[in-house]
């Protein structure tokens, strides 16, 4: 019986561990550079929440005083819960992430091949004497 306890313990905080990965690759590491406060923020809030939300589970089922249960609650609990809507919500963004896309390489491609873009006057100013002053050579 004990084996299958720390089986399933093993198994449940392996899945945590790989979808606070998974946020923090997509909410952290994609969107921010290295050093940027963003970066600097995100990167010890997502290793903090997993263990409050831990923290919050342990300490619900001890015998400790309630002020610390309080303490403990509403962030672990709060923050199990924004896991869950995170990550479904960046799991949807995943499927429709490959059509956006396309769509965007075709939008570029039209606009990089039809003759009225950037070659008329309305772009660059040439109708009205200001953009041979600013025009490259």
């Amino acid at each position: 019986m004990a084996v299958v306890f720390v089986g399933v313990l093993v198994l449940v905080i392996a899945v945590l561990a790989a979808v606070h990965w998974y946020l923090w690759r997509r909410l952290v590491r994609d969107v921010a550079a290295r050093g940027t406060w963003y970066r600097r923020v995100g990167t010890p809030l997502l290793v903090l929440l997993p263990l409050t939300a831990v923290a919050a589970q342990i300490v619900g089922r001890a015998d400790v005083p309630f002020p610390l249960k309080q303490i403990l609650a509403w962030p672990g609990f709060l923050w199990l819960a924004m896991v869950l809507y995170l990550t479904l919500a960046l799991l949807a963004g995943e499927a429709v992430r490959p059509l956006l896309r396309r769509l965007l390489e075709r939008r570029d491609a039209r606009r990089a091949a039809s003759p009225a873009s950037g070659n008329g006057a309305e772009g660059t100013g040439e109708g009205t004497g200001r953009g041979a002053a600013t025009a490259p050579r």
